[in-house]
């Protein structure tokens, strides 16, 4: 995938965790919405190294707002990023549950923190559990089933490699 699209949440976690350096290996352009979701990384009430992190984007982050946002009822960060992966026709990046299910109702395709350390795993780019383990660390509202099918997956794609078979990457 080129281009996609990122509510604060994955980035949060995943930098949380040490791990947003899988993203441009993954895609090579992550947007996110600018007036809310940098915002929102830069808020007094997120992690000073989500902050710092946010304050100094790498290159292969760019911000900008979605021309037509609308109100979907959902948190507006999460509004702003599906509205601007509808007008890139780009993959979302995003957690919350509501959220994840009014853009499946927008085709979109959606991936969540757990799916991007399970592709990032695939590729070897970092270790599954070594990342669970941090991601759970951290207060994340993933549940320990998701987890453990994500581990279960991976370790299945890993078999399957070893036997000759190529599997497919996780869709979420």
């Amino acid at each position: 995938m080129n281009l996609v699209v990122a509510d604060a949440s994955p980035i949060h976690y995943l930098v949380l965790i040490n791990a947003a350096h899988v993203l441009p290996k993954l895609f090579t352009k992550v947007m996110i919405p600018e007036h809310i979701v940098a915002h929102e990384l830069q808020s007094p009430m997120t992690p000073p190294l989500v902050r710092s992190w946010a304050a100094n984007l790498p290159p292969w982050v760019e911000t900008r707002n979605p021309a037509n946002p609308e109100r979907l009822g959902l948190d507006i960060g999460e509004e702003h990023a599906i509205a601007l992966a509808v007008e890139l026709s780009a993959p979302l990046l995003l957690d919350e549950k509501e959220g994840r299910k009014v853009a499946k109702e927008k085709d979109l395709i959606v991936i969540g923190t757990v799916g991007i350390i399970e592709r990032a795993a695939d590729l070897n780019l970092l270790d599954i559990r070594l990342a669970f383990e941090a991601l759970r660390r951290t207060n994340a509202w993933i549940s320990e089933s998701l987890i453990d099918e994500a581990i279960q997956r991976h370790a299945r794609r890993v078999s399957d490699r070893s036997a000759g078979r190529t599997p497919p990457l996780p869709e979420k």
